[in-house]
């Protein structure tokens, strides 16, 4: 059975007809203005970030918080406490730091202290000293929200200069009888010091 010729006659003029393509109907000249300008745009992004990522490693004070007054604050790392919410104000010819102790891990006593070391930009130690923390011992729960941390407050006699660092470490007591204020090594302090000799 054949389809009537009005049938057949419709479909080939259908056939016939042709194809309106999106592509076709935008002008050459447009489309290769774009490509030009889109390789030029994606160029310089790709400068641009080249630019910044290197200018990020050539800063010396990169990881570093700063403070007012064009201080650095460097908490080194602990696996058995988080040092935390540093701040360091000058008052007068006083330098004054304070911040937060959590534990990090249950295995130990919590009992220690903060040792602070203010570092001027040319790698000089320009002052240092330890503080205790309170409450003395810090709660057994790391992480939880109940528990608050153990506050630590340094003075420290010294203006130093714009630039410098001022590091604070965790200094856990080995041992219950251990005096904490006889204690002579402060890790603050930068293993390659220069005390200003």
């Amino acid at each position: 059975m054949n389809p009537p010729p009005d049938k057949m006659a419709k479909k080939e003029q259908i056939l016939k007809k042709p194809i309106v393509r999106f592509r076709e109907t935008a002008a050459p000249g447009i489309r290769t203005a774009f490509r030009e300008r889109g390789s030029l745009f994606l160029l310089l992004l790709w400068l641009l970030a080249t630019c910044v990522g290197m200018g990020g490693c050539v800063s010396q004070h990169s990881g570093l918080a700063l403070m007012e007054g064009g201080l650095f604050v460097e908490p080194i790392p602990s696996s058995r406490v988080s040092l935390s919410n540093i701040i360091v104000r000058q008052e007068g010819d006083e330098l004054v730091i304070t911040g937060e102790v959590r534990r990090l891990n249950t295995g130990f006593s919590g009992i220690g202290h903060v040792d602070v070391a203010v570092v001027s930009p040319g790698g000089t130690v320009i002052n240092h000293a330890h503080a205790a923390y309170t409450p003395k011992i810090l709660p057994k729960t790391p992480g939880a929200r109940k528990h608050r941390p153990s506050r630590f407050e340094v003075h420290l006699h010294c203006v130093p200069p714009k630039g410098s660092v001022v590091r604070a470490a965790y200094h856990g007591k080995p041992a219950q009888d251990d005096p904490l204020t006889d204690c002579e090594d402060n890790f603050a302090v930068p293993h390659d010091h220069d005390h200003g000799g």
